[in-house]
């Protein structure tokens, strides 16, 4: 009985997996994606990065104009990502998203990840509603700290 549910249970959701790997590879900006969706793709790419850096490459598309200016370009951030304040984004086991904020035109997400070797990180999203006409009413990415967190 405990097998078949499993059995049932990868087969109802094991779609829903392969589909958001997929539409990774379309994400991009768009004015239709709220801020947590923005940070939950970005989050989605890093989680299944793989050795090309392909989901880095896709999280770089959601950084903002002003942000690309200080982080990229691409090969820079990768670099970036890779050091040890960001790696652990990197193939991260889950994530839970904390309360979003928005004021104006500025969005902050925090989450909190928990790594590929069950360390809890926390991780602050800031995002902004761009102007440009290349990314018009587009939330991108500004910037991304980490905080530590206290375990109980």
């Amino acid at each position: 009985m405990f097998q078949r549910t499993i059995v049932i249970a990868y087969l109802i959701f094991l779609p829903f997996y392969v589909w958001a790997i997929s539409d990774l590879d379309n994400a991009y900006p768009q004015p239709t994606l709220k801020p947590n969706e923005v940070v939950s793709l970005q989050l989605l790419a890093m989680q299944k990065n793989d050795v090309s850096d392909h989901g880095i490459e896709i999280t770089f598309r959601f950084a903002s104009p002003s942000n690309k200016t200080q982080t990229g370009p691409l090969k820079r951030f990768i670099r970036l990502v890779k050091n040890p304040s960001y790696q652990h984004l990197l193939n991260h086991h889950s994530v839970n998203f904390l309360d979003l904020t928005i004021k104006e035109n500025i969005a902050i997400q925090n989450v909190i990840i928990t790594t590929s070797t069950g360390r809890r990180i926390g991780y602050r999203f800031r995002l902004s509603l761009q102007k440009s006409i290349e990314y018009l009413d587009c939330w991108m990415t500004d910037a991304v700290m980490p905080f530590d967190i206290l375990e109980v």
